[in-house]
């Protein structure tokens, strides 16, 4: 079930946030939209608009000025439902900013699929966004519906084909890209480590050869040695087998010790599977799972930037030598 969400340009002027939380935390405010636009607007009773689902479901919500003007829920299974955007301010980009909102939760916990049912004056925007119709049409609570699906696999074998000219224009202003496959990664990591003037941070489970190899890594020499300020700092969960073999990163350790960093984050922030890499705390390349060939790109001060900056930052601070270095002779 969702509601006309007609999209044109977003709004302006005004301070818009977006909350996401249990029912328990948001449904007060989620259920004064819903039952606005589900039950006065479109006449659907109450006991069909409220279910069991509410409370088991993660829910999203947007406020302008601190007043809730839209809503969606995300159940376990992944269907997307009860989207819903106060009359007055439909056709101004809300609901699309709310649909990317949860479409980046849902890469961020490796869901799979999304599913939803749309009435069919939202088709559109939902095929904006990626959905495609999955199945035929039919009547819930008196309104013609679409079932739609949006697969995060199809998407990915799908996804553009990247040359370094086309990840060079995309650092010029904020964006997020998604880069699929081994090639195309190694590529992302070698224009954004060319492209390093001030920073390099990487944190990882453990290192993975095939990111790096002396060519791409060959400019953090440099960077590490251009002025007092430069960086390049590494967290590495698992370090027993890093410094047990030999390895591009390893080795450029071993050649500039005193210019770059590697150090263990303390085992309270230790990821186990994502893995990212910052750019002067601007360019953000991004891994849900840091053994498959799948990421996403957040380019020039995108907000996940200065998220994962702070969460760097906040592991470095708590983050301890590596004691299997130590003894390395150079």
């Amino acid at each position: 079930m969702t509601s006309p969400v007609a999209d044109s340009s977003p709004t302006k002027g005004f301070k818009l946030t977006a909350k996401q939380g249990s029912w328990q935390q948001l449904g007060e405010a989620c259920k004064q939209i819903r039952h606005k636009v589900f039950v006065e607007e479109q006449q659907i009773a109450v006991e069909d608009e409220l279910d069991e689902q509410d409370i088991t479901s993660e829910h999203f919500l947007l406020l302008i000025n601190d007043h809730p003007v839209a809503t969606a829920r995300l159940t376990n299974e992944g269907h997307l439902g009860r989207l819903a955007v106060l009359k007055p301010l439909r056709g101004k980009g809300l609901a699309e900013k709310l649909l990317q909102k949860i479409l980046h939760h849902c890469k961020r916990v490796d869901l799979k699929q999304v599913h939803l049912n749309a009435q069919l004056s939202a088709v559109n925007i939902y095929t904006k966004l990626g959905f495609k119709v999955n199945g035929e049409e039919y009547n819930e609570v008196g309104i013609a519906h679409l079932p739609m699906l949006l697969d995060f696999n199809t998407q990915l074998i799908s996804a553009t084909q990247h040359t370094e000219q086309t990840i060079l224009a995309a650092l010029t202003a904020t964006s997020q890209q998604r880069i699929q496959g081994h090639e195309q990664i190694y590529l992302a990591i070698k224009v954004l480590i060319q492209q390093a003037s001030r920073s390099f941070n990487l944190e990882a489970p453990s290192y993975i050869e095939t990111w790096f190899d002396d060519a791409s890594l060959a400019p953090l020499v440099q960077l590490a040695r251009r002025h007092q300020h430069s960086k390049v700092q590494c967290l590495l969960a698992e370090t027993r087998e890093f410094s047990r073999h030999t390895n591009p990163l390893l080795k450029l350790y071993q050649r500039v010790s005193s210019h770059i960093e590697l150090r263990q984050p303390h085992q309270l922030y230790r990821t186990k599977q994502q893995a990212y890499l910052l750019v002067d705390n601007r360019h953000l390349l991004w891994w849900p799972d840091h053994q498959q060939p799948r990421a996403e790109l957040y380019t020039a001060e995108h907000r996940e930037s200065f998220r994962f900056t702070s969460l760097f930052k906040l592991h470095w601070e708590k983050s301890q030598a590596i004691k299997s270095l130590q003894n390395l002779s150079l």
